[in-house]
């Protein structure tokens, strides 16, 4: 494997391995901040034709209100408006049926449950799920949508656009790149939307992002290896 676990190499995940330990000198001094080249990001351009509720993302899963997938489907089904999914879903059940209907739910507790025919899931990154249509929205139950089929079609125009998984998780600098970014979500969630148009185009590193910052914000420290698992496929 080219690269260590990457979840411990974020400097605040650092900093929390250590405080069960007696400290030195060394190990008390604040982590130096990697350096690596600025994102370049392209910005991203609205069709005219876009439904207004349109999500492209990966789902962090867990609580509504660090869920675009849930904020977004809650949205749809208030205004009764069409809602343009284009979202990764970590999930601890995979199979998608060749037929009918499938019901996602990401792999953290309190995930959002979301039903769908199946054809409109993609099961090409498991065990991430990709659910990716135009969808009339209905909430079922607190935490739970029926989504019907409107349109198979993608929008490219609304992916974030930047290096993909592979590229990602094999860069040179992947270890400090990937790590800072953790960090400097975990320290500002506010500035989500820069990091997804940012690093939207690696859905699984992504994701594994979302899941560092949350647990250093939630925790301070890191509850899962999600770095890793993001980009496992790729350091074989």
């Amino acid at each position: 494997m080219r690269l260590r676990p990457l979840a411990l190499l974020s400097a605040a995940a650092i900093v929390a391995t250590t405080t069960a330990c007696v400290s030195t000198p060394e190990e008390t001094r604040p982590q130096p901040r990697p350096s690596v080249s600025k994102e370049e990001v392209t910005p991203i351009e609205t069709p005219d034709d876009a439904p207004k509720v349109s999500i492209v993302d990966s789902s962090p899963g867990g609580a509504k209100d660090v869920d675009p997938l849930w904020q977004g489907l809650a949205e749809a089904a208030e205004k009764k408006t069409e809602a343009y999914l284009k979202v990764y879903v970590h999930t601890g059940n995979p199979e998608v049926p060749e037929s009918g209907e499938t019901t996602v739910t990401a792999d953290s507790p309190d995930s959002v449950s979301v039903t769908v025919d199946a054809k409109n899931v993609d099961d090409g990154a498991s065990p991430f799920l990709l659910i990716h249509g135009t969808f009339d929205v209905e909430e079922i139950g607190n935490s739970a949508y029926t989504l019907k089929t409107v349109d198979d079609e993608d929008i490219p125009e609304l992916d974030p656009k930047g290096p993909d998984d592979e590229k990602r998780c094999t860069a040179d600098d992947a270890q400090a790149r990937i790590g800072l970014a953790a960090d400097d979500l975990a320290e500002d969630p506010g500035r989500r939307e820069e990091f997804r148009q940012q690093w939207g185009g690696s859905p699984r590193v992504w994701w594994g992002i979302q899941k560092t910052a949350i647990s250093l914000g939630e925790e301070g420290g890191v509850a899962g290896d999600f770095l890793t698992e993001a980009c496992g496929e790729f350091l074989q």
